[in-house]
C-alpha cells in the first residue's frame, strides 16, 4: 500500500508541474463561472442576494468543485488509461485495483486543495459573505468526500465496461450541481425529505452548511443522515466496480478500447 501512495503521489505532482498552464486555466475558470453565477443571478432578480442564500451559494458551489474532481478523476482514469493501452497494468496489482483508484483520488485532491483554497478566498472577498470557521466542519467533508470517492468507483466501473464516458460524466457532474446546491430537504413533503436522505452529497452539504454558518450543535438526525448517506454510497460504488470488473474480465474486454 505504501509504494502504490508513493507512486501514485509523485505522478499527481509530476503531472500538475508539467502542465502549469492546466492548473491556471482551471482556477481562472473556477472563479470566472462563480462570478458569471453570481452577478447573473443579482442581474435576474434586480437586487442583491440574501446572506443566507449566499452562504449557501459559496458553500455549495466550493462542495460542487471538490466533488467534480473527486468523482470525476476516476472516471477519466480509466478512460485515458484504456486510451493508452496500460489500463491491463493497472488492473493487475496486487492489492487490487479498487485501491489504486482511491489512492489516485486522494493525491488528485490533495495536489487540488491549493488552487480550492485560492478559489474560496476570492469568492469570499466578491461576496462578501461570512462563515465561523470551526475545526468541526472536517467532519463532514471528510464525509463529503468518502461519498464522492463511492460515486466516482461506480463512474470508473461504467468506464471500465464502456471505455468512453466523457458525456456521461458532464451529466452527472451537473446533477450534483443541481442536488448541491438546492437544499432539498428543507421543502415540504416526505418525498423530499427521503431524497435528501438517499442522494449523494444532500446531508453532508446540509451539515457542512449549519457548521459554517451557525455556532449552535448540530441536531443528531443530520449527522445519522450524512453518516448513511456516506456508507451506502461507498458500499455502492465499491460493489459497482469490482462487479463491472469482473463484467469486463468475463468478456475479454478489459483491455479494449
Amino acid at each position: 500500500m505504501r509504494s502504490i501512495v508513493q507512486a501514485e503521489w509523485r505522478r499527481s505532482l509530476i503531472l500538475a508541474a508539467r502542465y502549469p498552464m492546466e492548473t491556471l486555466s482551471s482556477i481562472l475558470t473556477m472563479f470566472l463561472v462563480f462570478a458569471g453565477l453570481f452577478y447573473g443571478a443579482s442581474y435576474i432578480t434586480d437586487s442583491p442576494i440574501g446572506a443566507g442564500r449566499l452562504a449557501t451559494i459559496v458553500v455549495g458551489y466550493a462542495v460542487w468543485m471538490t466533488m467534480m474532481s473527486a468523482t470525476g478523476d476516476m472516471g477519466w482514469s480509466v478512460q485515458n488509461e484504456a486510451q493508452n493501452g496500460t489500463l491491463e497494468q493497472v488492473m493487475m496489482v496486487p492489492r487490487g485495483a479498487v485501491w489504486v483508484f482511491l489512492v489516485r483520488a486522494l493525491m488528485a485532491i490533495v495536489v487540488f486543495l491549493i488552487p480550492l483554497v485560492m478559489v474560496v478566498c476570492a469568492m469570499i472577498a466578491l461576496t462578501g459573505v461570512g462563515f465561523v470557521w470551526r475545526l468541526e466542519a472536517l467532519e463532514p467533508f471528510l464525509m463529503t468526500l468518502i461519498t464522492a470517492w463511492g460515486l466516482g468507483l461506480l463512474v470508473a466501473g461504467i468506464a471500465l465496461i464502456f471505455k468512453r464516458i466523457g458525456q456521461v460524466l458532464n451529466i452527472v457532474q451537473f446533477l450534483l450541481l443541481f442536488v448541491i446546491m438546492i437544499p432539498l430537504g428543507h421543502d415540504p413533503g416526505w418525498l423530499w425529505h427521503i431524497l435528501a436522505v438517499l442522494l449523494p452529497f444532500t446531508a453532508q452539504v446540509a451539515l457542512l452548511r449549519h457548521v459554517l454558518q451557525t455556532t449552535a450543535p448540530v441536531p443528531p438526525s443530520l449527522w445519522l443522515s450524512a453518516g448513511f448517506n456516506m456508507i451506502i454510497w461507498m458500499l455502492t460504488g465499491v460493489m459497482g466496480f469490482i462487479g463491472a470488473e469482473r463484467f469486463v474480465r468475463r468478456r475479454g474486454t478489459l483491455g479494449h478500447y
